[in-house]
C-alpha cells in the first residue's frame, strides 16, 4: 500500500511567506498614503468650514456696524469664532485667525489653521490638500499670521 504525503515542505511555506511580505509591503505603502491624503482632506473641509465662519461673523459685524468702511478689516481667532461667535465647533489642538477685508461690499478671507498633526495656509485663494503640511510643532497665529 502506498502512503500519501501531505502539507507542504519548508522551503514552499517560506517562498509563500516572502510573497506575502512583499505584496504587504507594497500594499501597505498605499494605504499609508491614502489614509494621509483622507486625513489632509478631512483638515481641508475644516479650514474652509472655518473660513465661512469667519464670514458669517464679518457679516453680522457688518449688520451690527463693528466693520465699515472705516474700519474695514478685522481679525477673528480660532476661539473667538467657536466661544464668542458659536459659528464653529472648537476641536482640541485647533488655533488659528481669519483676516477679513471688507471694501466695496465684498469681503476678502485670508486663514490660518493648524492642529496637532497639519497646518494650513490660504495663500491664493484656492484651498487644496497641497497647501497642508505638517505642523511639526509649529501652530497658526490666533492674531491673522503675526
Amino acid at each position: 500500500m502506498k502512503r500519501l504525503k501531505r502539507g507542504f515542505t519548508l522551503i514552499e511555506l517560506l517562498a509563500v511567506i516572502v510573497i506575502l511580505a512583499v505584496i504587504m509591503l507594497v500594499a501597505g505603502q498605499n494605504v499609508f498614503k491614502i489614509l494621509d491624503d483622507a486625513q489632509k482632506g478631512a483638515f481641508r473641509t475644516e479650514f474652509l468650514d472655518f473660513l465661512n465662519s469667519a464670514q458669517l461673523a464679518a457679516q453680522m459685524d457688518v449688520m451690527n456696524g463693528k466693520l465699515t468702511a472705516s474700519n474695514p478689516s478685522r481679525c477673528y481667532s480660532y476661539q473667538q469664532l467657536t466661544e464668542e461667535y458659536g459659528y464653529y465647533d472648537q476641536k482640541s489642538g485647533y488655533n488659528g485667525s481669519v483676516q477679513v477685508n471688507y471694501t466695496n461690499g465684498n469681503f476678502k478671507i485670508s486663514g490660518w489653521l493648524s492642529s496637532s498633526q497639519y497646518m494650513i495656509t490660504d495663500a491664493n485663494d484656492t484651498v487644496t490638500t497641497d497647501d497642508i503640511d505638517a505642523a511639526n510643532g509649529a501652530s497658526a497665529s490666533a492674531t491673522c499670521g503675526r
